[in-house]
């Protein structure tokens, strides 16, 4: 509901338009946009370690490594 509520909000429209219009790929969207500018304000504030967010440097030379049959 909390998607539904921002999407009504970001585009001057009742919820209910929203509900009614609105697929499950706009709501994917709207959430995963949430979900960044979350995790980018998180970054610039110094309160996350964007390292638990995906592979460390090692890991992504250690692919590459592997991949290449070293």
């Amino acid at each position: 509901m909390i998607t539904v509520g921002r999407m009504a909000e970001r585009y001057g429209l009742l919820p209910s338009e929203v509900a009614e219009r609105a697929t499950t790929y706009d709501i994917m969207i709207t959430d995963v946009l949430a979900s960044y500018n979350n995790y980018e304000q998180q970054k610039a504030s110094g309160k996350v370690d964007p390292s638990a967010y995906g592979f460390t440097q090692d890991d992504l030379s250690g692919m590459m490594e592997k991949a290449r049959g070293k």
